[in-house]
């Protein structure tokens, strides 16, 4: 399945918030698909982040300290993929 150009596959879950503005990101929690889209901002110390409006989807903060997880391909992963 793509994903704005990206194979899913390819995704991995970052801590490294701080750089995702701008980008299409997954956030999960519990193991589960909450929410996709992209990331309209960034707390500077990457305790949470904002996914932009999307349609009928309002503005969402994503807390950190939840234990929410966000999934991108900004950062491949070293090793396995061939980096």
């Amino acid at each position: 399945m793509a994903v704005q150009g990206t194979a899913r596959n390819s995704m991995h879950c970052t801590d490294q918030w701080q750089a995702l503005a701008g980008e299409w990101v997954e956030v999960r929690l519990g193991g589960h698909l909450y929410r996709t889209g992209v990331v309209d901002d960034v707390m500077p110390d990457a305790s949470g982040l904002w996914i932009a409006r999307d349609g009928l989807l309002p503005r969402k903060f994503i807390d950190a300290a939840s234990g929410f997880e966000v999934w991108t391909s900004l950062y491949p992963r070293s090793g396995s993929d061939g980096f």
